[in-house]
């Protein structure tokens, strides 16, 4: 396993080849792969031992279009442009080319744009978005440590390797869906629903 940073030349290659990267984001050390493999995805949920069938979060910059891939409706668009980059998941409608493994069959996928400059300068440098989950064993806690990750996962060869600066260690994000006109919080965290509600209908 390497030990990276942001800057680091072979990132984009080992994301390009199906390997897993952990690095560092505004809450845990998450584990990323390219969104658009499923042999990438497949490394995924073998190196955390999670089910197939448990979606993973796309994590995009804002300069991906999002609208290529994902139905968004006018009260999302209030929240993207009020709330991210920043600590806000939200659910959307995928549409068909959008790829199998960012909503295994439900077209429901979460969409993510961090906060986080560092990580952000990264995902706008890469030609493709990623699929990020926490970088640990799947039902075990998280991990806030880099050297963490290189003793818990030192003989898995499907991780490339570690980002190593501190990750952010804030709250837990906001999960909210706007399926179907409406807003639903599947777990609340530094963005209020309160919040979220006023913004998604125009009230705010």
């Amino acid at each position: 396993m390497k030990r990276l940073n942001f800057e680091s030349e072979d990132i984009i290659q080992a994301l390009s080849s199906d390997y897993v990267i952990a690095l560092p984001t505004e809450t845990v050390f998450g584990f990323g792969i390219r969104w658009d493999s499923l042999k990438a995805y497949q490394n995924l949920i073998d190196l955390k031992r999670r089910p197939f069938s448990k979606p993973i979060a796309v994590m995009c910059s804002d300069k991906f279009d999002l609208d290529q891939y994902f139905d968004i409706d006018e009260g999302t668009r209030r929240l993207i442009k009020r709330f991210l980059p920043g600590p806000l998941t939200i659910l959307v409608k995928a549409k068909d080319n959008c790829p199998y493994q960012t909503h295994l069959n439900t077209f429901v996928a979460g969409i993510r744009i961090p906060g986080d400059d560092r990580l952000l300068a990264l995902l706008r440098k890469l030609p493709f978005p990623l699929q990020v989950t926490s970088a640990n064993l799947s039902s075990h806690p998280p991990i806030l440590d880099a050297i963490e990750i290189e003793k818990e996962f030192k003989n898995e060869e499907k991780l490339y390797g570690t980002i190593f600066a501190e990750c952010g260690k804030s709250l837990p994000t906001t999960v909210c869906s706007t399926n179907g006109g409406k807003i639903s919080i599947i777990r609340e965290g530094t963005v209020t629903k309160e919040l979220i509600e006023e913004v998604y209908y125009g009230r705010k």
